[in-house]
């Protein structure tokens, strides 16, 4: 019997099967996920990867030995890559012209031209490589190495690794946020996910989700990780900022899942369940499972294909890649959508613009100031009447705080607890509901940043000459200034062009001594990271008004952004502050 003819057989014995099993409650909303195609390349189909346009897609045979080469359009195989050592994983390099290529056994990851040629150049590894994780900024993958218990950073740019780190033991393939500053990768054979803090080369916990974890994907927001347990048929969500499991989702999972892939718009998840033989589909902001596509037997590896229309399923029991359809009504930009959940603002008439201000904090010294007080930052809020608030807290963690201050009406996040403008009584958290307006978080920090900023400038600072030269510059600076004309915590003062022209000299001289050598915490990378968040409320918020709070220090150097903007009307604080 050859084997076409067993393949059949196959297919045959498993349509029969579809028929006896009971369909899953929800599968009537997965009906119209069509299959458009089901190829026959060669034998253990893996890792899916596409081109830049969209057009063509490599795919690991791990049995063949090959790589194949895809038309997408026509759903016809053009071309195959030898590509010996049971290749696993398949990218394109971001040149437009190679291909990285992991090699389970034979170790290492292989470079390819995608006419298909073997260029030399591999970069070795212990055996075991299993996927090319990614791509996230600066064209950087995750590559876990199952049999060495590490995952290195890949530089598809360079073609080198850039770090490695020990992980849990035989670790699958693993995910990261998307400016590639945390990574989570489960080890299968503890039952762990390790977290490495990718800023600063270090690997900062290990914890326990369950038996044999098996992939995962860091969600759109960066708040949280799906990591698929596959021997508990559940997708645990681990907070990224606390590093604990906060939320689970069995209902719908199938039997033995094995990993997470996410639509491009960020609508839907997919699971693929290796011993039902089928795809749970989740619709991520209801996080509830509305349909499962069934695949020929054990869907091994997925990918979306980047117009976010089709979803591609590799299955290594039957030797086929089947792509199917993703509707049209999941198509659409969930950020064109409203949100029922929160509060509804509609442009003005008479505001073409956004209109925003910028109100400097001082952190700390809130509780102790009698000008600029709690109740003084309060009142200035509530004259202004903003939509949004901007506020200086990180978007990884806004979660957590929300849930608590909503359903216990605590707030325990440790670092927000630093900033009493949100957390004290009376303060901007506490006010929402009465005051009506939405908070945003919009800061650009994370804890691990934070810490190894921390660890560089005590660095900086246990070099006398060079702290010495840097009080210097500082001093310098500061005395070319006109001398200062009021408290150091007056609103009036904090909200003047003097207060911000004291601040860029000072800060000036920090941001060209340290910047760079402190690198994503550093003055100017923290502010552009700031900015990003801010901007973004802009930009789906037109016709809102807005009020940005963070540290008066950080002022200046969002003004000058906003300044330079078209869509936005800049506000000045002043008739709203106290004695106004």
């Amino acid at each position: 019997m050859d084997r076409s003819t067993v393949r059949c057989l196959t297919v045959s014995a498993f349509a029969l099967l579809a028929t006896l099993v009971p369909p899953h409650p929800a599968a009537s909303q997965v009906a119209d996920f069509t299959r458009l195609a089901q190829l026959d390349l060669g034998l253990n189909p893996h890792q899916i990867s596409f081109s830049e346009d969209g057009r063509t897609a490599w795919i690991a045979m791990a049995g063949s030995d090959r790589v194949a080469v895809v038309d997408t359009r026509a759903f016809r195989s053009v071309g195959e890559i030898e590509a010996p050592g049971v290749p696993l994983g398949v990218i394109p390099t971001p040149n437009g012209l190679d291909l990285a290529v992991t090699r389970f056994v034979g170790g290492g990851v292989g470079r390819y031209a995608r006419a298909g040629t073997a260029l030399g150049g591999d970069r070795p590894t212990a055996v075991g490589p299993s996927l090319l994780a990614g791509p996230y900024a600066d064209h950087q993958y995750l590559l876990s190495v199952e049999r060495a218990d590490s995952a290195y950073v890949f530089d598809a740019r360079g073609f080198t690794f850039r770090a490695a780190y020990p992980v849990g033991r035989r670790p699958f393939p693993g995910a990261a946020t998307s400016d590639f500053r945390k990574a989570f990768v489960p080890g299968y054979d503890d039952g762990t996910v390790t977290v490495i803090d990718l800023y600063g080369r270090r690997v900062l916990e290990t914890i326990e989700v369950g038996t044999t974890p098996s992939g995962g994907v860091v969600l759109p927001g960066d708040e949280e990780y799906a990591v698929v347990v596959r021997g508990d048929d559940a997708v645990r969500f681990v907070n990224t900022a606390s590093h604990r499991i906060v939320d689970e989702l069995t209902d719908g999972i199938g039997d033995s899942p094995f990993s997470f892939v996410v639509s491009p718009n960020g609508r839907l998840g997919f699971v693929n369940n290796t011993a039902s033989h089928d795809v749970s589909v989740i619709d991520l902001a209801q996080r509830r499972v509305i349909g499962r596509i069934p695949t020929p037997e054990i869907p091994i590896v997925m990918a979306v294909h980047p117009s976010g229309e089709s979803l591609w399923v590799s299955t290594e029991g039957e030797d086929f890649v089947t792509v199917f359809s993703i509707p049209a009504r999941f198509l659409d930009d969930p950020t064109d959508r409203p949100d029922p959940a929160r509060r509804t603002i509609t442009a003005r008439d008479d505001l073409p613009v956004t209109q925003v201000a910028v109100m400097g904090m001082i952190h700390g010294t809130h509780r102790t100031s009698d000008l600029w007080g709690i109740p003084e930052v309060m009142r200035t809020i509530e004259a202004f009447d903003p939509d949004i608030i901007c506020a200086e807290i990180a978007p990884d963690r806004w979660s957590r705080i929300e849930r608590d201050l909503t359903e216990r009406g605590v707030i325990e996040d440790t670092r927000v607890l630093r900033f009493p403008e949100y957390v004290d009584e009376g303060a901007i958290l506490p006010r929402m509901g009465e005051l009506g307006y939405r908070v945003e978080p919009c800061a650009g920090w994370t804890q691990e940043m934070s810490d190894s900023r921390n660890t560089i400038i005590a660095e900086f600072n246990a070099v006398p000459e060079r702290r010495a030269e840097y009080d210097r510059a500082v001093e310098a600076a500061v005395e070319a200034l006109p001398r200062q004309s009021r408290a150091e915590d007056d609103p009036r003062y904090i909200h003047s062009p003097e207060y911000d022209r004291r601040q860029k000299a000072r800060l000036a001289v920090y941001d060209r001594y340290q910047n760079d050598l402190i690198g994503p915490g550093g003055w100017t990378n923290i502010n552009v990271a700031h900015y990003r968040e801010i901007d973004r409320v802009i930009r789906e918020n037109p016709g809102a008004r807005v009020l940005v709070t963070f540290g008066g220090g950080h002022k200046y150097w969002i003004l000058e952004q906003l300044r330079l903007r078209g869509d936005v009307e800049l506000i000045e604080l002043g008739p709203y502050l106290p004695g106004g």
